[in-house]
């Protein structure tokens, strides 16, 4: 066989190895092609559905707000309502729920949970003098979250929780009572084990709608 026809069998290898590398890349691009078509299709049919957004009603103005639950860390864990729900009924029982020997660890669970801008706020609402003087008559404070509101939940979470706090005489006596509504705005951060919802409460606002003492 000459030479030549060697060169001419040489190259028409080497010719379809390269027609096989384009057809496969001409294969792949087209792939990709239609991919891209068929999400862009998606993207625009999911703008015109009408999605249904979870509506809830502000039971101190009477306002009907959608809010989107989605609540994501820096580390993009989600938190479901359920959860943010546990959190504040936690910090709420741990902040009015007392007696003369769990005071002082229930006040430094809620320092664990909440930004130190924030820990003045959470001990002006306690007011700490008058429960000294009821942990002084052997006192003890309980509290019940009855109601639950997610207001906002970007850049913040923000919630509305309604509750009633009791402090009772040793013989299980009315001492005061009241029912409260407290805000709180809460930031997500990374769980750890002192922290293990991962939610710290940077503002905390309480106001009284409902108040009776001794006498009264």
């Amino acid at each position: 066989m000459s030479i030549a026809t060697d060169d001419f069998i040489r190259s028409s290898g080497n010719l379809a190895y390269v027609n096989t590398w384009l057809k496969l890349i001409a294969l792949v691009l087209l792939l990709v092609s239609l991919l891209l078509g068929a999400a862009l299709l998606v993207k625009i049919v999911d703008g015109r559905t009408e999605h249904v957004v979870p509506i809830v009603i502000n039971q101190a103005m009477g306002d009907a707000i959608p809010v989107d639950y989605r609540v994501v860390d820096a580390a993009g864990e989600e938190r479901s309502p359920v959860e943010v729900r546990r959190f504040c009924e936690d910090f709420l029982t741990e902040a009015f729920t007392y007696n003369r020997y769990t005071v002082k660890t229930n006040l430094e669970s809620i320092a664990r949970w909440t930004a130190p801008e924030a820990l003045t706020q959470v001990r002006e609402a306690l007011n700490l003098p008058r429960r000294a003087e009821l942990i002084a008559r052997n006192a003890q404070g309980l509290a019940e979250l009855t109601s639950f509101l997610i207001t906002e939940t970007k850049p913040l979470l923000k919630v509305q929780a309604y509750f009633r706090a009791r402090a009772l005489s040793p013989a299980d006596e009315i001492i005061e009572e009241g029912k409260f509504l407290a805000v709180l705005v809460i930031k997500p951060v990374k769980r750890s084990t002192r922290n293990p919802h991962g939610l710290i409460v940077i503002e905390y606002r309480q106001s009284s709608f409902e108040k009776k003492s001794e006498g009264s």
